[in-house]
């Protein structure tokens, strides 16, 4: 049997992880999202040395996770659409 790398795990400032936290609570990031806010997270530090890889910041989160919310707001009704137009300064400033 032929052990593979071991799996890449996010490190996570506590603000960081409290707003993805609060997105999928709020119903902005469904499995599929969080799937792809997490691999875009991971590509932040590829290639970089596993021992000084350096947590994932608020400022981080929020840019990858407004692009991941982004790109699928065509795929959603108007009452999501306007209830992200309200919520997004809250979320996103």
């Amino acid at each position: 049997m032929t052990l593979g790398p071991p799996p890449q795990v996010l490190d996570l400032e506590p603000a960081a992880a409290t707003l993805l936290d609060l997105l999928v609570e709020l119903g902005h990031l469904d499995d599929r999202m969080l799937q792809l806010v997490n691999d875009r997270l991971l590509d932040l530090d590829a290639g970089a040395d596993p021992m000084a890889a350096r947590a994932v910041t608020l400022a981080d989160v929020k840019r990858v996770a407004a692009g991941v919310i982004v790109d699928h707001l065509v795929e959603t009704d108007l009452e999501y659409q306007r209830a992200v137009e309200r919520e997004w300064p809250l979320l996103f400033y």
